[in-house]
C-alpha cells in the first residue's frame, strides 16, 4: 500500500466525503484515458487517483471524463466516471491527481471489488498486468457428519421394506400373466363323487315313503303319481344310497328327476360336468385338463365328451366325464368341490419330452 499525499486535514473532497485522505490509496497497476490522453496510474483509492502524464495546461482543475482501465492477462476491465484533473508538485512534474466527482457513481461497486481483491492476495501484480488467483471452482460441499445408529438402523428397514414391496409387486404381476396366458378355466364349479346306479323318478308325482336304510330287495322310496298310482321302488342291491338333494317325504318330482345314486365297495371316484365349447376346444388343440381343488391340490385328469347327441348340447355346453387315476383318487374326498382348468402347452411335444428325458 503506498503512502498518502500529505494534505491539509481539512481540505474538503466532493461526493459527501469530508476528508481527502479518509480512504487510503492502493498501488494498483492502471491507466487513464482522460478526454483523448492516456495517462499511467501511480496509485487509486475510492476518491481519487494518482496518475503520471502530460496533460494540456487548460485541463487544470477542470471536470473531465475519465476512463479508468485496469488490464488483466488476456482482457481488461474499464470504468467510466468525471473526475476533476489537478496538477501535483512542480511545474514541469507529470505527476497529476484526478479527483473524482462522484465517487458513488455505478463504477464504485467494481472498483470497491478490485480493490478488495487486492488487499485479499486474489489479485497480483505482472509488470503492468493484474492476474487474478483466487479460487477457480465452487467449494467442494462440506461432509456431513457420519450418521449415527439408529438412522442407520432405519434407512436399512426402509431399503428392506422398499425392496420387499417391489419383489411383491413383481411377484403377483408375475402370477397374474402366468393365470392369463397358461391357463383357461371352466365357469361351472365340479362336485367330486363315485361311479354307481342312479335311482330317477319312473313318473312325476310326490315322493310318499322314503327309507335310506334299505337293503336288498326292500322298498327305498314311493310315489304317489298324477296318475293316482303309488310307485314303489325296491333296491336292486345290497349298497349304499347316496340320496339327491330332492330326495324326501313330501318332495315333488318329475319324471325322470335324479332321486338316489347307488354306490357299491367296487364304486370308483368320479366327476361329471358340462364343458363350454372353448373349452371342448381347447381339450381337442391338447391342452392338459387338471381339477383344482378347493384346498388347492392339482389334480390331472382325462375327460370324455360325451357320444350321445341327446345330452350334447345344453345352455352352450357339452356333456363330459372326468376320469381320474386311481393312484391320484386316493387323495381326494367324495364331496369336494373343484374347478376343471386347461393348462396350455408352450412347447411342442417333441421339445418337451426331450427336455424332460434330460432331467
Amino acid at each position: 500500500m503506498s503512502e498518502t499525499q500529505p494534505k491539509s486535514p481539512d481540505a474538503p473532497v466532493s461526493g459527501g466525503f469530508i476528508y481527502e485522505n479518509e480512504h487510503p490509496m492502493l498501488p494498483i497497476p492502471f491507466s487513464a484515458r482522460v478526454g483523448d490522453r492516456r495517462v499511467e496510474g501511480n496509485a487509486i483509492s475510492i476518491t481519487q487517483a494518482q496518475v503520471s502524464g502530460l496533460m494540456p495546461p487548460n485541463m487544470d482543475t477542470q471536470k473531465n471524463p475519465v476512463a479508468l482501465q485496469f488490464h488483466f492477462e488476456g482482457f481488461s476491465v474499464n470504468l467510466f466516471l468525471e473526475a476533476n484533473v489537478i496538477k501535483t508538485g512542480a511545474v514541469d512534474s507529470p505527476e497529476l491527481t484526478l479527483q473524482f466527482c462522484d465517487p458513488t457513481g455505478s463504477h464504485l461497486a467494481p472498483l470497491r471489488y478490485i480493490m478488495n481483491s487486492y488487499l485479499a492476495g486474489d489479485i497480483v501484480t505482472v509488470g503492468r498486468f493484474l492476474g487474478f488467483t483466487g479460487p477457480t471452482q465452487e467449494k467442494p460441499k462440506a461432509l456431513t457428519a457420519k450418521p449415527g445408529f439408529t438412522q442407520r438402523v432405519g434407512r436399512t428397514m426402509r431399503q428392506s421394506a422398499i425392496i420387499a414391496l417391489s419383489l411383491g409387486i413383481l411377484a403377483v404381476a408375475a402370477n397374474v400373466v402366468r393365470e392369463r396366458v397358461l391357463f383357461s378355466y371352466e365357469a361351472r364349479p365340479i362336485v367330486i363323487s363315485q361311479s354307481g346306479e342312479t335311482l330317477r323318478a319312473t313318473s312325476a308325482g310326490q315322493i310318499t315313503y322314503v327309507n335310506e336304510a334299505a337293503g336288498a330287495g326292500d322298498v327305498a322310496y314311493s310315489i304317489g303319481a298324477n296318475s293316482g298310482d303309488l310307485l314303489s321302488v325296491r333296491m336292486p342291491c345290497d349298497c349304499t344310497m347316496l340320496p339327491s338333494e330332492n330326495f324326501y317325504e313330501g318332495a315333488t318330482v318329475l319324471a325322470g328327476a335324479p332321486l338316489v345314486k347307488l354306490i357299491s365297495a367296487e364304486s370308483e371316484i368320479e366327476a361329471n360336468t358340462q364343458i363350454s365349447f372353448d373349452g371342448a376346444a381347447l381339450l381337442l388343440a391338447g391342452d392338459v385338463a387338471e381339477l383344482e381343488l378347493s384346498g388347492g391340490l392339482i389334480v390331472p385328469v382325462n375327460i370324455n365328451i360325451a357320444e350321445s347327441t341327446n345330452d350334447v348340447r345344453v345352455n352352450d355346453t357339452i356333456a363330459a366325464q372326468i376320469t381320474i387315476d386311481p393312484d391320484t383318487a386316493e387323495q381326494l374326498t367324495i364331496g369336494d368341490t373343484a374347478r376343471l382348468r386347461f393348462r396350455r402347452q408352450i412347447l411342442p411335444n417333441s421339445v418337451a419330452n426331450l427336455f424332460d428325458s434330460s432331467l
